[in-house]
């Protein structure tokens, strides 16, 4: 009797969801889940998550070491902060290094200060911690930077690097931001062509999109500018080998050798 019941009650259900499961649309062909939305939104709640998490670091950071401290955090004494942010380099603090740089720059607004700062969150970046948040710090400061100076090439170069970490972290919503780190680079290599990171990093993002001619003019270029790096003949045998032509595969490769 009570396994009627509970069957009876299990149909109803059945019923009930499919209709519905029919009204929502789900039965039929032209019925679609948007998985494109449903991941978009899960990626920005993992960011809030991790925004938050990081806040957190930031407000507890001035207990990472006894040598500086915390009330360093509200202090406005530019050279305490400055003989702080030495310390904090030595000790390759370089998180709560860029903390304070950002709150020096903040009282000083000067582009070095704020590129400063920035160069500390990315050197923070080489622990493989936070590095989503940390390159957006230095984002931040970047261009805030290069808005009080526009042709400071170093921080261009840096924003560019910057930018491409956070889209290979985070996909961007506007598309234009996927294109921003090659625009950077080319506006610092028309401006001075002899800039090596700017003509590095534009030769790696040749390899990357498989445009390998304009790679190898890039790399030659550097060989040219740093003829004792051997790092670019080795990217050259490389290309070279991608390309078929083994001769000049071959031949950079002996003159990385002959550098070595």
């Amino acid at each position: 009797m009570k396994l009627k019941f509970v069957k009876a009650i299990l149909m109803v259900a059945f019923i009930v969801l499919t209709a519905s499961l029919s009204y929502l649309g789900f039965n039929h062909k032209e019925a679609s889940i948007d998985f494109a939305a449903l991941d978009k939104e899960k990626s920005a709640s993992a960011n809030i998550q991790n925004e938050e998490a990081f806040e957190n670091i930031l407000k507890n950071i001035g207990n990472s070491t006894s040598v500086v401290k915390p009330d360093i955090l509200q202090s406005n004494d530019t050279a305490r902060l400055a003989l702080s942010i030495r310390l904090l380099d030595t000790m390759k603090l370089y998180t709560y290094a860029g903390v304070l740089t950002e709150r020096l720059a903040n009282i000083q607004k000067t582009s070095t200060r704020f590129h400063s700062a920035a160069r500390y969150y990315l050197l923070a970046t080489e622990e493989h911690k936070n590095e989503l948040m940390l390159f957006k710090k230095a984002r931040k400061n970047l261009e805030t930077a290069i808005s009080l100076s526009p042709m400071n090439l170093d921080a261009k170069v840096d924003l560019a690097v910057s930018i491409y970490n956070i889209n290979n972290f985070q996909r961007p919503d506007d598309k234009m931001d996927l294109m921003k780190p090659a625009k950077l680079l080319l506006e610092v290599v028309r401006t001075d062509s002899s800039h090596i990171d700017a003509q590095y990093y534009l030769a790696k993002l040749a390899v990357e999109s498989n445009q390998l001619e304009k790679a190898i003019e890039r790399f030659k270029k550097l060989v040219y500018l740093q003829p004792q790096n051997q790092e670019y003949c080795l990217e050259l045998s490389k290309i070279y080998g991608t390309l078929g032509n083994q001769k000049e595969s071959k031949a950079w490769a002996l003159k990385a050798q002959a550098l070595n």
